[in-house]
């Protein structure tokens, strides 16, 4: 699911809420992305403002009206879609002095939507549906209270890394073979990591120095609050059969296979079912902005631990970058993965952990991969401006 265009849109179920709008409030930007069930319109403006959405059916599209409001482009913006996907056309234009216009054309009559609204930034999402589900009569969420920060993570240069050590204090982790204990292993491993960054001149946080206990919602908090602009949690895997071993590497996906499932069981000590509707949304977007960031960094990352692990050992397995629920990520306001270093449980990598180079060549390797994802990422801002 990958944005088609960043430029301003808006969708609502009928009237949007939200007192009078300044003359400097602006559609800022407007995001399309497509999922698999739906495809998803984000308008986002800068302040709150009132809206209207209505349904026309010949020729069949979803138009917004929003109030108070100025668009950046005296022209508006125009964006031609895939026949094949429901959202064909996105027009947006200054309708009148006061009022900004977001036309959406359907491919066909009867296409069932969603709409609602959230706060900080203040945003109209509109999700239009693949196939007939009953959602326009569903009652919109309520409004997210969490204040997200202003400035968006991929504006910005990589400088702030926060290290999250999983697990720690009454929570041991995987405990595998000869008792080796997850929570150590990775602790280890997150202070080398630190120093190893500082000498390549980043910034850095860990959630915990020491053998503490922290719920899963304290960890990303911690980086929340830092600011930072990646966010790393480090873990030792587990299986059933001690022959499995290999390193893989993990970012957020609410979907999931048996096998990320029992991982991701594992790891969160809860499931994922449990969250709220409105929970769930909220990660959806922040998922929607964040995936091509933290893909590129999972990929980074991931190709210099095996290449670091493979060159001290010799043969490791590869078993890939992967998607799964983790609740660690869930609520971090950045670009999140997980890494899974190798399994405690097979007898051939718990010797490797063990031993204190298994540590220093572990944080070398992902601070060598957080380097390459610094330099790609500027490469990044450099091609957006």
């Amino acid at each position: 699911m990958r944005p088609w265009q960043r430029l301003g849109l808006a969708a609502g179920l009928a009237l949007g809420a939200a007192g009078s709008a300044s003359a400097s409030n602006e559609v800022s930007e407007i995001r399309v992305f497509d999922h698999q069930r739906y495809t998803r319109v984000v308008i986002q403006l800068s302040q709150r403002t009132e809206y209207r959405v209505r349904r026309i059916a010949h020729p069949p599209r979803l138009y917004v009206d929003i109030e108070g409001v100025r668009i950046r482009s005296a022209d508006g913006h125009t964006q031609v879609r895939d026949p094949a996907k429901p959202v064909q056309r996105v027009r947006a234009g200054q309708n009148s002095p006061g009022r900004v216009r977001v036309v959406m054309d359907l491919d066909r009559e009867g296409r069932d939507y969603r709409s609602f609204h959230l706060n900080s930034p203040f945003r109209i999402v509109t999700d239009i549906y693949n196939r007939g589900q009953a959602t326009v009569a569903e009652k919109p969420p309520q409004v997210a209270k969490r204040e997200v920060r202003p400035e968006y993570f991929g504006s910005r240069p990589v400088q702030r890394i926060a290290i999250d050590a999983g697990h720690g204090g009454k929570d041991p982790g995987a405990i595998g073979h000869g008792k080796l204990r997850e929570k150590d292993i990775v602790l280890r491993v997150a202070n080398l990591l630190q120093r190893e960054l500082a000498r390549r001149d980043f910034d850095v946080v860990l959630t915990r120095s020491r053998d503490r206990y922290l719920t899963l919602q304290q960890r990303t908090q911690i980086a929340n609050r830092a600011r930072a602009d990646v966010f790393i949690s480090l873990h030792a895997n587990a299986a059933p059969r001690r022959s499995v071993a290999g390193i893989e590497t993990y970012l957020l996906d609410l979907h999931h296979d048996r096998q990320t499932a029992r991982v991701a069981a594992r790891e969160n000590g809860t499931s994922i079912d449990q969250l709220s509707q409105l929970q769930k949304i909220l990660a959806s977007l922040r998922l929607d902005d964040q995936e091509d960031f933290a893909a590129r960094l999972a990929g980074s990352v991931h190709r210099s631990l095996l290449a670091g692990m493979r060159n001290r050992y010799g043969n490791v397995t590869d078993l890939g970058v992967k998607r799964g629920p983790f609740l660690v990520l869930f609520q971090a306001d950045m670009p999140a993965i997980l890494v899974e270093m190798g399994f405690v449980t097979n007898p051939t990598e718990a010797r490797r952990m063990r031993d204190g180079g298994f540590a220093r060549g572990a944080a070398r390797a992902i601070a060598d991969g957080l380097v390459h994802y610094r330099e790609d990422h500027a490469r990044h801002l450099v091609a957006r401006r």
